[in-house]
C-alpha cells in the first residue's frame, strides 16, 4: 500500500538558490515522496550568513526499506540541504542499515562514532540497548492518541529523551515516529486481557515488552523479525505486534487473520545527527540544518500517518483481515493488569542505571498524563 506520489522534481530543478547564488540545476538529488505540501526547491530553510559552506557528504542511516517513510524522510532531508547549501551538503541515505550489514544496534553505535554514519532514524526499542531510559516510551498506554503522543514530544518528555541522547554525543534534531504497535494474530479478535491467554505471541528483544507481556498472561516469545513470517506461516506462533505500516511491509496480513487496533504501546524514531559532525558548522549554519532536519521529522510523522490511515481502510474494506477499532477494545482490562509495569520499570532504572528512586520516578512521570 505504499504508493508513491507524483514527483515534482523537475519543477524543484528549475528554481534558483538565491540566497547563495548557485543554479538549481547543479544539484543532484534523489527523489522522494513529493507533494504540494512537501517540495524542498519551496521550504528549504535560507541561510542568511556570509561563511562559505564547508563541501560535505553525510551518510544518514535508517532500518527499514527504500520505500519506506524513514528512508523518505533521509531523501527529503538531503533534498532541503542540497537546496539551503547549493549542493555543498549532501547527505547520502542507506536505508535498511546497509553500512552494518542490518544490525540495528551496530548501525547506532556507527552513529555515536561519527565516521561510517552523521545522521540517522532509529527506534527507542534498539536505543535502549544502550540506555534503559529510552524504554519510557515503551511503557504501556503512556499515549492512546496521536494527541497524546505529540503534546508529550513537544514537552518535558521529548525533551528529556534529547537530553539523554546528548549524553551520548547526539544532537536530536525531532522525534519521528514508527507508530502504535498493533496486535495480530490467526485464531480470534483480541479485544480484552483475556484473549491473549491462549495465544503465543512473537515479540521483539526487549526486556520492557517481556515484562509487560507476562503482566498480560501471554504467552510471548522472542523471535528474530526475520524469522517472523514463516512463524506465522506455520504456526510457531499465533501473533505478533508492529506498527502498520511495518504489518504490511511484511505482508503479515496474508497471515493473519485478525488485526486489533488497541494503541498498547508506541515507538518513536529519533533524528540524530553526530556531534561533532554537527559541530563543525557556525551557529547560523546550524540553524538551516536545525530547520530542515525538523521539516523531514514532521513530514516522515505527516505521511507515516497519512499510510496508517489508508492501510486500515484497506484491510477494512478488503477483508485481508478483520479489524477490531480501539472503541471495541476493553482497554481497562489491559491497563489493569499491566498495572504494575511503571513501577518495575523505576525498578529497572535504579538497578541499571544507578539512579535514584525519585530522580527515576520524576524521568517517568515527563511521560504520565
Amino acid at each position: 500500500m505504499k504508493k508513491r506520489m507524483a514527483l515534482l522534481l523537475a519543477g524543484a530543478m528549475a528554481v534558483s538558490s538565491m540566497a547563495i547564488g548557485v543554479q538549481a540545476e547543479e544539484l543532484d538529488y534523489p527523489d522522494y515522496e513529493a507533494s504540494d505540501r512537501f517540495v524542498a526547491a519551496d521550504e528549504a530553510a535560507e541561510y542568511t550568513g556570509s561563511d562559505e559552506w564547508p563541501e560535505v557528504s553525510w551518510n544518514f542511516d535508517c532500518s527499514t526499506g527504500d520505500t519506506s517513510t524513514w528512508a523518505q524522510a533521509g531523501y527529503y532531508f538531503n533534498a532541503l540541504m542540497q537546496e539551503s547549501t547549493g549542493g555543498k551538503v549532501q547527505v547520502n541515505v542507506y536505508a535498511g542499515e546497509q553500512l552494518t550489514n542490518g544490525d540495528q544496534v551496530a548501525g547506532i553505535q556507527a552513529l555515536m562514532d561519527g565516521n561510517t554514519l552523521q545522521v540517522s532514524l532509529h527506534s527507542n526499542l534498539i536505543y535502549a540497548n544502550f540506555d534503559p531510559r529510552f524504554n519510557v516510551v515503551s511503557l504501556p498506554y503512556i499515549f492512546e492518541t496521536y494527541d497524546d503522543v505529540d503534546a508529550v514530544m513537544s514537552g518535558e518528555g521529548g525533551q528529556a529523551l534529547k537530553d539523554v541522547l546528548s549524553e551520548y554525543g547526539l544532537v536530536c534534531e525531532g522525534i519521528a515516529e514508527n507508530g502504535f504497535r498493533q496486535i495480530t494474530n490467526s485464531k480470534k479478535p483480541i479485544t480484552s486481557v483475556s484473549d491473549l491467554s491462549d495465544i503465543k505471541m512473537r515479540i521483539c528483544s526487549n526486556d520492557l515488552c517481556a515484562e509487560v507481556y507476562k503482566e498480560w498472561g501471554c504467552d510471548a516469545t522472542v523471535m528474530n523479525w526475520s524469522e517472523t513470517y514463516t512463524a506465522l506461516q506455520q504456526g510457531t506462533v499465533d501473533g505478533e505486534e508492529n506498527p502498520e505500516t511495518a504489518i504490511d511491509s511484511a505482508s503479515v496480513q496474508d497471515v493473519q487473520d485478525y488485526i486489533s487496533l488497541w494503541n498498547a504501546y508506541y515507538d518513536c524514531l529519533f533524528f540524530c545527527i553526530n556531534g561533532n559532525a554537527y559541530n563543525q558548522f557556525t551557529d547560523e549554519q546550524k540553524a538551516v540544518i536545525d530547520a530542515n532536519a525538523a521539516k523531514a521529522v514532521e513530514y516522515q510523522k505527516t505521511i507515516n500517518r497519512e499510510n496508517v490511515d489508508a492501510l486500515v481502510a484497506q484491510w477494512t474494506e478488503s477483508g485481508d483481515m478483520e479489524v477490531t477499532t480501539l472503541d471495541q477494545i476493553d482497554s481497562d482490562s489491559f491497563k489493569e493488569a499491566s498495572a504494575g509495569a511503571a513501577d518495575w520499570y523505576i525498578d529497572q532504572l535504579v538497578a541499571q542505571k544507578g539512579m535514584s528512586e525519585e530522580d527515576a520516578t520524576a524521568f517517568v512521570a515527563n511521560f504520565q498524563k
